[in-house]
C-alpha cells in the first residue's frame, strides 16, 4: 500500500512535469523537510520526482528541533538527491528572529543547499534582510 501511494504521487508529479517542461518552463516543488519525514507523513517520495529543484520546508519549529537541525535535514535531502537536482532549504520566517534566520541560512548552506527560500516573505523585516545579507555574503560557515 505504501509503495502504491509513493508511486501514485510520483506518477502525478511526473505527468505535471512533462506538461510543464513541454512548455519550456522549469518546475520546482515545496516538499516536506526530509525524504524520511516526507515519506512517513505525506507519502512524498520527492527524491524521485522529475522536477528541476526542490524547496524542502525545513521548519525546525514545527518539528520541535533547534536551528542546527536545519543543517542535518538539508544534508539528508542533498545526499538522497545525489546531485541530480539542486535543493534550496525552505526556512519559516515567523519562527526565526533575525539572528536565528541568519544561523538557519548558514546551517542550510553548510548542509549543502544551493541556496535558501523563505516562506512567509512578508514577515521579513529590515533586520531579517540585514542578517541574511551578512550570511549570504560570508558563505557556508554557520558560526
Amino acid at each position: 500500500w505504501l509503495q502504491y501511494r509513493y508511486d501514485t504521487i510520483t506518477e502525478v508529479v511526473g505527468l505535471l512535469a512533462d506538461e510543464v517542461h513541454a512548455h519550456g518552463v522549469p518546475l520546482t516543488a515545496a516538499v516536506f523537510p526530509t525524504p524520511a519525514i516526507a515519506r512517513a507523513l505525506v507519502r512524498q517520495d520527492w527524491t524521485r520526482w522529475k522536477v528541476d529543484a526542490v524547496l524542502p520546508m525545513i521548519y525546525n519549529g514545527f518539528y520541535k528541533e533547534d536551528v542546527a537541525w536545519i543543517e542535518r535535514a538539508t544534508r539528508e535531502g542533498v545526499s538522497a538527491l545525489g546531485g541530480r537536482i539542486p535543493l534550496f532549504s525552505g526556512l519559516y520566517v515567523p519562527d526565526l528572529p533575525p539572528a536565528d534566520l541568519a544561523k538557519a541560512a548558514a546551517h542550510a548552506l553548510a548542509g549543502g543547499a544551493r541556496g535558501i527560500s523563505v516562506f512567509e516573505a512578508n514577515g521579513l523585516t529590515p533586520e531579517h534582510w540585514a542578517a541574511l545579507s551578512a550570511v549570504l555574503k560570508k558563505g557556508r560557515d554557520p558560526r
